[in-house]
């Protein structure tokens, strides 16, 4: 900061006024809650899909090529 900054007046009332206005907007950090059973269930069967999926191309690739 310059020396003109640190030598301007500052209203402290003002400031406080600004400052819980700035504070009121501001948005509470989110609380990660854990995951229920069912979401559990819901992700590990979307990962086995796409495990499958992803094996199904492989196994298309090596028999289109003749090595099966």
């Amino acid at each position: 900061m310059t020396d003109e900054q640190n030598a301007r007046p500052v209203n402290t009332k003002l400031q406080a006024e600004i400052d819980a206005k700035l504070n009121q907007h501001r948005v509470p950090k989110a609380v990660q809650k854990s995951r229920t059973r069912i979401e559990k269930m819901t992700l590990i069967m979307s990962w086995v899909m796409v495990l499958l999926m992803v094996g199904s191309v492989f196994y298309a690739a090596i028999s289109a090529l003749g090595w099966l």
